[in-house]
C-alpha cells in the first residue's frame, strides 16, 4: 500500500472520530502555547532581573512534567474509545504494520496541527502576557515581545518527542493485543482491577520526597529549586496514588471481612474500585489543577498586596546617601550637598540617621565567625552579611 492510501485512511479516521479528536487536538494546542509563551518570557531579555527568569526556568519543568502526563492521559482515553475500530480494521485484513502505519500518520498530522497552532496561539497572547507581567510587577519601562527562534525549535521538539512517546504507547498495545481482545476493549472495565502494589509504593515515596522537601526546607537560597523539585515529586505521586494507591487501598479493605462484607461497606467499596481504575487519572488531573490554581492565585495575591510592606521593611527611608569612604571633612561637605539638594526640591529633611559602617560577607558556625579559607560548598547556603559599627555611632542611633 503507497503512503498516499494511509494518509487518506488516516485522514478519513480523524474525520469520522472529530467528537473526540477535536476535544484532544484542542487540549494539546493550549498545552503548547503554554509552554510556548512560559519559555518565551524565560527566555526574554528584557523580563526582570535574573532571579525572575530563574522562577520562571524552574516553572518550565513542572509545565513539561504536567503535559506529559496530561497528554499521555488524553490519549489513553482516545485509545480506549478507538480500540474495537481498530478491531474491526484487523479482522477484516489490515495487518497490524498496517495499522502501525496508519496511527503514525494520524499522530503526525495530530502533533502538526497541535504543535502549529498552539505556538501560533502562544506568538497571539505572547504580547499579552508580557503586559499582564508588566502590571503585576508594576515595570515603568516597558517589557518587549521578542521572537525567539529557538523558543520555536525548542517547543516543537519537546511536543513532537511527546507524541513519539503516546505513538510507541499505543503501538505496543496494538501489538501486545489480539483482534478479539481489542474487540471487548469497550468491556473491558467490568473487570476488576489488578493491584499494582510498586507503582502505588512509588507513588508513596514520591509523595512522601516532596512533602518532606517541602517541610525541611528553611534558607531562602534553596526554597525556589527545592520547591519545584517537590511540586513536580508530588505531580507523580498524585498521579501514582490516585491510579494505583487507591485501588490498593481497595483492596485492602475488601480484604477486611469484618469490615468489607458489612452493608454500608459492601456496595460502596466495590464500587469505588471500578470507578478508581475508569476515573482515576482524570481525578488526579482535577487535583493537581485545583492544586496548580489554588497556589498560584494564593502566592500572586499575597505578593501582590504585600509589595507595599516588603518595600518598607526593605527601604524604610525615603533617600539614602552612600560614600565609599569618609573623613570628618568629606562628612560635612556631604551634609551641606544633601542639605542644598532637598532646599531645591523643597523637602524638608526629618527622622534623618548618620553613622559609619564595615561589612563582610561570612558564616557564623554558633560560636565565631569562618574564615574565607574555612568554608566549604555546604556551608555557602548559611552564608550572612556582616556590619560593623563604631559604638559612639550605635549610641548616637540609640539615643534618637
Amino acid at each position: 500500500m503507497s503512503r498516499s492510501v494511509y494518509t487518506k485512511l488516516a485522514l478519513t479516521n480523524l474525520k469520522n472520530n472529530r467528537k473526540t479528536y477535536v476535544p484532544y487536538v484542542l487540549t494539546a494546542i493550549v498545552t503548547v502555547m503554554m509552554y510556548y509563551i512560559l519559555c518565551g518570557l524565560a527566555s526574554g531579555s528584557s523580563v526582570g532581573d535574573r532571579t525572575l527568569q530563574r522562577v520562571l526556568e524552574y516553572s518550565l519543568s513542572v509545565v513539561v512534567t504536567f503535559s506529559v502526563l496530561f497528554l499521555f492521559y488524553t490519549n489513553s482515553f482516545l485509545m480506549k474509545r478507538r480500540k474495537k475500530e481498530i478491531g474491526v480494521y484487523n479482522i477484516l485484513g489490515l495487518g497490524k504494520q498496517h495499522i502501525a502505519k496508519m496511527l503514525t500518520m494520524e499522530t503526525l498530522v495530530t502533533a502538526s496541527v497541535s504543535i502549529a497552532g498552539g505556538i501560533l496561539a502562544g506568538l497571539t497572547f505572547e504580547k499579552l502576557m508580557y503586559l499582564c507581567l508588566q502590571k503585576l510587577l508594576r515595570f515603568e519601562t516597558g517589557m518587549k515581545s521578542e521572537f525567539h527562534m529557538e523558543t520555536v525549535f525548542s517547543t516543537a521538539v519537546l511536543f513532537f518527542g511527546i507524541f513519539a512517546l503516546t505513538l510507541c504507547y499505543n503501538l505496543l498495545q496494538i501489538r501486545l493485543s489480539n483482534p478479539s481482545e481489542l474487540l471487548r476493549a469497550g468491556k473491558e472495565g467490568e473487570k476488576e482491577p489488578r493491584t499494582k502494589w510498586v507503582l502505588a509504593l512509588v507513588g508513596t515515596v514520591f509523595l512522601g520526597i516532596g512533602y518532606c522537601i517541602a517541610l525541611t526546607t528553611e534558607s531562602p537560597l534553596e526554597a525556589i529549586p527545592k520547591f519545584f523539585l517537590a511540586v513536580i515529586c508530588v505531580i507523580i505521586g498524585t498521579y501514582a496514588l490516585f491510579i494505583a494507591g487507591s485501588i490498593a487501598f481497595l483492596k485492602f479493605l475488601k480484604g477486611r471481612k469484618r469490615f468489607y462484607y458489612q452493608t454500608k461497606h459492601f456496595v460502596s467499596v466495590s464500587g469505588m474500585i471500578y470507578r478508581m481504575k475508569q476515573n482515576g487519572a482524570g481525578l488526579a488531573n482535577i487535583c493537581i489543577l485545583s492544586t496548580i490554581v489554588l497556589v498560584m492565585i494564593s502566592a500572586t495575591a499575597s505578593l501582590y498586596l504585600g509589595i507595599d510592606d516588603v518595600i518598607s521593611s526593605r527601604y524604610p527611608r525615603e533617600s539614602r546617601i552612600k560614600t565609599s569612604f569618609s573623613t570628618p571633612e568629606q562628612d560635612r561637605q556631604m551634609r551641606q550637598i544633601a542639605e542644598e539638594v532637598y532646599g531645591k526640591y523643597d523637602v524638608k529633611m526629618v527622622e534623618t540617621m548618620e553613622y559609619h559602617y564595615g561589612s563582610f560577607v561570612s558564616v557564623f558556625d554558633g560560636e565565631r565567625f569562618l574564615k574565607e579559607n574555612e568554608v566549604s560548598q555546604e556551608d555557602m547556603l548559611e552564608v550572612c552579611q556582616v556590619y560593623l559599627i563604631p559604638l559612639e555611632d550605635y549610641n548616637d542611633l540609640s539615643e534618637s
